[in-house]
């Protein structure tokens, strides 16, 4: 994410150790055995011989000097003779040593700036052997680092830095070629991750303190240039044959691996401390803590990792190794309902971005572009974005989480979620246990799943004054029974607005909203991202010493048997139809009726489209596709439905779709400022910025901010008289169709995209799940920093719509269905205001000009400031009956129905032939229930047919009902 701008073993453990997790709802952890670590490098490979636990390599992660020791009172006194003689070897051995450190600095502008370090590596494997490691100081008083100054010389990094913005998508939406900055259609550009070495900050005062990933080119040759690489993306998933590497290459370099793979374990070893830091029980690289017993003890049981079995650990260090040697990129996603959302705590704030600020940088840093994402939805669970397979979470997915047992129960979907992203992802991501979520069985099949566990220990809060007292992140974690209204007092700490000097928003609210008793804090959701981002760097440190041995072995690059990745998630997709537990049959409408009685069940050759029995359980184990207009979502234009609406006669997706949400540009400019109550101050510990060592370049655009927000510039009269019709401005484009436009004006049944229906997008800016995204940044938010992305945006359509047409290719098992609303009100709709004949007689709204134009595009956006209102309530109301114990939610009606306006018809057509036409009762039969709000329709389900379709469909207008109204968010196929 961008980084907030700144202004300024054998022991048996006593009560102090912990008697559960931070989060009351989450399970108890078991203690698992910890790995031996000797200054910085983990043993964690159960193929490596293991050696004697020694004091030094206690300090580091996962082995307490206590706990070694034991209640001796001798080897305690020879723990403190070892600890002095220890401590002054290192600060002699620093004041010795002296020699030239090449640094950089690089800052927003592009300038190189000279600083001086203390050097903390003179790169001798020796010397990292016996002393020279991360979490070396083991003093039981506290002490200072050495402020020896050592000779600077610069280093010229310009060629390692990238030298233009890419976006995560090239997709535009045609008609949107001229979005403004940051608006959903444009997206949100940022410099990619193409080396080791082009973040570096070393001379801030968490690198002075923590150290920094001190990584150069060892070979003078290739000082500050970008070293030879194969063509990745020539070859599936990028596994590039070992003779493909170049000459001078990184990856077959033993010197350079052997420093990267150094320092690396260092970044690693450096961020756990980090972590372990902010709840006061880590050790920074400088020694400057104070190492008692009882400081030991909370360590130990600040965090038990959940060490996932070896076959799991496996394919992890198969992924990290790959993805590391490749470039590739590493996705962290969760699917849940409002509680993962973040909803009262804020989105940035939520577990999984608690968990991605951490590891973020340290992937960078590894040349691994990181992301989490959050695709929770308020309300709701995962089964409708779970249908449309990887296409609205991304298909690259490497760490998935779910977190909806509140509003998914019974296993079915929660498995469903997991197999949809092996089966229609191109990878087969990691599964994570936990929150009800067990992909154990998975494993059967070569998966990799694992839990992330609970945070152990914090510090206890006893009164206010006390609490300042306390580690930062630790203040109000856990109080004591006197004190527990302070933990209460301060659950919800999340606010809307830091000010800022070039931009003044609408009066914000005091808090994030959405506060429930089953919405944690931001307390919370940092304790439990602390504890998922953990277990990521233990499994990343495995892989690091896996790769080191197995290199040390055999050299490098690596044998391919060892990081090809292709033959890994082949091997586990082939078999997922070998894993029960998905969901059951569940009966279409109210029985085994319908389409056989209606005269256009056919579609060519005899063939019929079942549309009656069950919803299929085969969608189970074959992978599916997808379009919505919900969020939040992956490319969020990409993904949506608009992308597979076919043009209508004016050269269009819709109607208004250079007016639309998705046009609409920010009010100001990321990033936002450092917030008080999520960024701590210094010198408290602040894990992203130990991890990092480095500043970012700002993505900042330099823009016109009155353009920026299309749709409420204020024209003169002069201008709005002149605006030219839509129509004009189409021929002028040469998109203009004319024999289109006279068949929608003589024909109205003739099956062409129709001029009448309405998208209300929603939230607009780029709302892609990520902390990278610039989502509803509008003057009118009230609450600018919540950063809330739930979104449930639809396509209206009425009787005098005409029809919605969907290109949907590559359909290869003969599935085609939707979530569809029919509930809705016919004011809902505005574009059909004023009409009598369907399309307007083939002219629409094209045709208006002037300032008759100018009022309907107000009045189109008036109607979009209505629907956020009433969606937003609308996801309140569903927030509020996620309880399962809730009577409305177990009707699985949600006070929903067929159709609030009297009767209608509705027809659906597949490559221009009418396949049904439903009145209301019909179409009830057909409606398929899963779940509370999960209602679907089925177009088809035919195994034999394949190929690309056209799908259409429109409310008729020939049965007096022109009140009726249907509604589409979802379309899915396989």
């Amino acid at each position: 994410m961008d980084p907030p701008e700144r202004h300024d073993g054998g022991m048996e453990m006593q009560p102090l150790a912990a008697t559960g997790p931070i989060d009351p709802d989450a399970a108890l952890v078991a203690p698992s055995p910890r790995p031996s670590r000797k200054y910085g490098r983990s043993s964690l490979s159960s193929t490596r011989a293991k050696k004697a636990p020694t004091m030094e390599a206690a300090v580091a992660h996962g082995e307490s000097v206590i706990a070694l020791i034991g209640n001796d009172p001798k080897k305690k006194k020879m723990l403190l003779l070892f600890l002095s003689i220890l401590l002054v070897a290192m600060v002699g051995m620093v004041a010795v040593k002296g020699h030239a450190v090449e640094l950089e600095k690089i800052v927003e502008e592009g300038d190189v700036e000279i600083a001086v370090h203390e050097d903390k590596d003179d790169n001798d494997d020796n010397n990292a052997d016996e002393g020279g490691g991360e979490a070396a100081a083991t003093s039981t008083t506290k002490s200072s680092p050495s402020t020896a100054t050592v000779p600077v010389h610069t280093i010229d990094l310009d060629r390692y830095l990238p030298k233009a913005m890419v976006n995560s998508s090239d997709y535009v939406l045609p008609g949107t070629e001229d979005a403004p900055p940051l608006s959903a259609a444009k997206g949100r550009p940022y410099y990619p991750i193409i080396n080791h070495f082009q973040n570096r900050n070393p001379t801030g005062f968490y690198a002075k303190k923590w150290g920094y990933f001190d990584l150069e080119d060892p070979d003078p040759k290739w000082k500050g240039k970008m070293r030879p690489q194969p063509n990745f993306a020539a070859s599936p998933n990028r596994d590039v044959s070992n003779t493909d590497f170049p000459d001078g290459s990184w990856q077959k370099d033993k010197e350079y691996m052997t420093r990267f793979l150094e320092e690396a374990n260092k970044l690693v070893n450096r961020t756990i401390e980090a972590v372990y830091g902010e709840f006061g029980v880590g050790i920074p690289q400088d020694g400057s803590v104070e190492v008692t017993d009882e400081f030991m003890v909370h360590r130990e049981a600040f965090y038990k990792w959940p060490k996932p079995s070896e076959q799991s650990l496996a394919g992890m260090t198969r992924r990290f190794i790959h993805h590391i040697m490749t470039g590739d990129t590493f996705k962290l996603v969760l699917g849940g309902h409002s509680a993962a959302a973040g909803h009262g705590a804020g989105f940035n704030a939520s577990y999984v971005h608690q968990a991605g600020i951490v590891l973020e940088p340290v992937f960078a840093h590894l040349g691994i572009e990181f992301r989490s994402y959050n695709f929770a939805q308020g309300g709701m669970g995962t089964f409708q974005q779970a249908l449309a397979g990887m296409d609205l979470r991304g298909k690259d997915v490497d760490a998935l989480i779910w977190d909806s047992l509140m509003t998914e129960r019974g296993g079915g979907m929660m498995n469903f979620f997991f197999r949809q992203a092996l089966l229609a992802g191109n990878r087969a991501p990691f599964m994570f246990k936990g929150d009800g979520a067990d992909p154990t069985p998975f494993e059967e099949i070569g998966a990799s799943t694992g839990a992330y566990g609970a945070l152990g220990y914090s510090p206890v809060t006893e009164s206010e004054q006390q609490a300042k007292t306390l580690p930062w992140a630790a203040r109000y974690v856990k109080c004591s029974a006197g004190a527990a209204d302070l933990c209460n007092a301060n659950k919800y700490d999340g606010k809307c607005w830091v000010e800022r000097d070039d931009f003044t928003p609408k009066t914000q609210d005091a808090l994030v909203g959405g506060q429930a008793k089953w919405h944690p804090g931001p307390k919370v959701h940092r304790s439990k991202g602390r504890a998922l981002a953990l277990s990521v760097l233990f499994m990343l440190q495995h892989a690091l010493n896996e790769w080191e041995e197995l290199g040390t072995k055999s050299g490098y690059p690596l044998a391919e048997e060892h990081w090809h990745v292709t033959d890994f998630y082949n091997g586990i997709k082939e078999k997922v139809s070998n894993v029960g537990g998905c969901y059951g049959d569940v009966k279409i409408g109210n029985g085994r009726r319908g389409l056989r009685n209606i005269d256009h069940s056919e579609l060519g050759n005899g063939r019929r489209l079942d549309l009656e029995g069950v919803w299929p359980t085969r969608l189970c184990n074959i992978p599916l596709q997808g379009r919505s207009l919900w969020g939040p979502r992956f490319n969020p234009m990409e993904s949506s439905l608009l992308s597979i609406l076919k043009k209508n006669a004016y050269g269009d997706v819709e109607p208004d779709v250079r007016t639309n949400q998705y046009m609409i540009g920010p009010d100001y400019q990321p990033p936002d400022l450092a917030a008080p109550w999520s960024t701590p101050p210094e010198p408290e510990v602040n894990p992203w910025e130990i991890a990092g060592s480095r500043r970012l370049e700002k993505n900042t655009y330099v823009v016109d901010v009155e353009n920026v927000h299309l749709g409420k510039n204020r024209l003169t009269s002069s201008e709005i008289n002149a605006l030219p019709s839509a129509a004009e401005e189409s021929a002028k484009r040469g998109t203009l169709n004319t024999t289109a436009v006279r068949l929608l004006a003589e024909d109205p049944d003739a099956i062409q995209p129709g001029l009448g229906f309405q998208v209300k997008w929603g939230r607009s800016g780029v709302c892609d799940g990520t902390t990278h995204s610039w989502c509803q940044k509008e003057a009118t938010n009230g609450c600018l920093f919540s950063n809330t992305q739930d979104n449930r945006g639809m396509l209206y359509f009425n009787s005098l719509s005409g029809w919605v047409v969907f290109d949907v290719k590559n359909v290869q098992h003969g599935f085609i269905g939707a979530k569809m609303e029919p509930w809705h009100g016919a004011a809902e709709i505005t574009t059909t205001q004023g009409w009598t004949t369907v399309n307007n007689g083939g002219k629409g709204n094209y045709e208006k000009s002037g300032r008759q134009r100018h009022l309907h595009e107000k009045k189109m956006q008036e109607s979009n400031a209505r629907f956020m209102e009433q969606m937003l309530n609308e996801v309140q109301e569903d927030i509020n009956k996620e309880d399962i114990n809730d009577s409305s939610r177990r009707r699985l009606g949600g006070g929903k129905s067929c159709g609030l306006s009297g009767d209608y018809i509705f027809e659906f057509a597949i490559n221009g032939k009418i396949v049904a036409s439903w009145n209301k009762d019909n179409f009830c039969k057909h409606y398929t229930r899963m779940g509370y709000n999960l209602d679907f329709i089925k177009f088809m389900d035919d195994e034999s047919m394949k190929g690309d379709f056209e799908l259409a469909m429109r409310m008729r207008a020939d049965n007096g009902n022109e009140k009726a109204v249907m509604t589409i968010s979802h379309l899915y196929w396989a």
